[in-house]
């Protein structure tokens, strides 16, 4: 049961009580996308509740107890281990159901509160890595389109490590427009346009900004305004290649209120200059614009110049 970045939190409430609030910030960090966003929702239970059973359902269990806790022992069983030791963290699969990840935080025998926090950042890394890893992994659980990269490199000399279930179209000026709007384009869009351009002396983000108002009105079927996120523009190195990046907020000039978060970028390429345009349309308020944003991500982080 639950979505991958909910995190049922297993602990005694009165421990509960003195971390809560440290607990919540470690947790839930947010990020920006047309609005804060919780990476991970966290919901606490007693060992003793009686939603207890329920709970032990779902997808994201975190048990935290001192070594001889039944809730931290059925975890070191399900992991083969014969015992856990204050420090360590465990990590089981299947333990209370299928399909499910669980996690003893092992605390110290009288000193709970003290150990639950000096656990808390390493804790937040590592359940954020495995998320980004679950995203990934199940971004392309339908394979590489190797035939959209071998487009890619033959028209403008790079690749992109697309999933088989978006589709691309080319329009003209240079342009190819790759997209996923499965299952429903009224309720999920991932698109991606790629556009060549002549050798340009420095790439800043204020170029950027003005590539993408350039390109709206001809190639959205909607035009749309947009608002960058402060701050966003940096310059770095990705697979050799010097690479703008900014990010921001769109909305359609439609009367319909459509808007998202974009991700867009300009990067050397040979004798020439690439630019990217990923964006999201997600109106349901309950599904994580973070997950799918980190998908296109990593589609633009997957860039390669080829000879």
């Amino acid at each position: 049961m639950g979505e991958a970045n909910s995190l049922i939190v297993v602990a005694p409430n009165d421990v509960w009580d003195q971390v809560e609030d440290d607990t919540y910030a470690a947790l839930e960090r947010t990020v920006h996308t047309t609005r804060d966003e919780k990476i991970f929702n966290v919901t606490q239970t007693d060992p003793t509740s009686g939603e207890i059973g329920e709970l032990l359902l779902w997808r994201q269990v975190l048990v935290f107890g001192v070594p001889d806790d039944p809730g931290i022992l059925a975890i070191a069983d399900a992991a083969d281990r014969e015992s856990v030791e204050p420090g360590d963290v465990v990590q089981a699969s299947n333990v209370w159901a299928r399909g499910q990840l669980a996690t003893a935080v092992v605390l110290e025998p009288g000193r709970e509160v003290e150990s639950w926090r000096g656990h808390l950042p390493g804790l937040s890394v590592h359940l954020e890595e495995q998320f980004r890893a679950y995203v990934v992994n199940r971004m392309y659980v339908s394979g590489v389109d190797t035939v959209t990269a071998e487009h890619l490199r033959q028209t403008y000399g790079f690749t992109l490590d697309v999933p088989r279930v978006y589709q691309w179209v080319d329009r003209p000026g240079g342009i190819t427009l790759i997209r996923n709007d499965n299952p429903d384009p009224s309720e999920l869009i991932r698109s991606i346009l790629v556009q060549r351009a002549a050798p340009i002396d420095s790439l800043t983000p204020q170029m950027v900004y003005v590539w993408r108002t350039s390109i709206d009105d001809e190639q959205y079927n909607v035009p749309q305004d947009f608002d960058v996120t402060p701050g966003s523009g940096r310059v770095f190195d990705l697979n050799g290649t010097e690479v703008v990046e900014v990010r921001g907020i769109w909305q359609d000039r439609a009367a319909y209120p459509a808007a998202g978060p974009f991700l867009a970028r300009a990067a050397r390429c040979g004798e020439s200059v690439i630019f990217m345009d990923a964006w999201l349309y997600s109106p349901n308020p309950r599904r994580s614009k973070y997950e799918y944003m980190m998908q296109l991500e990593t589609i633009l982080d997957s860039f390669t110049c080829v000879d």
